[in-house]
């Protein structure tokens, strides 16, 4: 009976956090290439959410593991965005605006001199917007939010 009281006891403890993790649609970001974004935002315009990462970036492994993994910070971006995760090391080809580029080439395009950093693309990709450094949920969404309504 003690063994059956303490597994409930555990289950209703751990239950929020189950809740909090399966928010979001789908309870992951659907990232997509950037060519693909592109296309997509001329048929159906919505802005473009960049995430440059690394494999040595700890804090982009953080914000992978929290604020990419929060719900809101999911719903947002699957719902208003075409969210796309550039590797800053990979050497596969990426198509922008006619021009190809590396991941390290395309970061300095955009001027981008350290990780976690953010670009925010308008739907028509004619102006962008810089989110530097490790952002939480909360403030990744005032950011995006702010930026959507201008």
């Amino acid at each position: 009976m003690m063994k059956a009281w303490k597994l409930l006891l555990l289950i209703v403890w751990l239950l929020p956090f189950q809740t909090q993790a399966n928010r979001g649609n789908g309870n992951e970001i659907k990232w997509n290439d950037l060519e693909s974004a592109q296309l997509q935002s001329q048929t159906n315009p919505k802005p473009i959410f960049i995430e440059f990462t690394a494999k040595w970036c700890g804090w982009c492994k953080k914000m992978d593991k929290t604020t990419f993994s929060d719900g809101d910070v999911i719903d947002l971006l699957n719902d208003q965005f075409y969210a796309v995760k550039i590797d800053f090391d990979s050497p596969t080809p990426i198509k922008f605006k006619g021009e190809v580029y590396t991941g390290k080439q395309l970061a300095k395009h955009f001027g981008i001199n350290g990780l976690p950093t953010m670009i925010y693309l308008s739907s028509n990709q004619s102006n962008s917007e810089t989110i530097v450094g490790y952002k939480t949920a909360k403030q990744l969404i005032k950011e995006l939010k702010k930026l959507n309504a201008d």
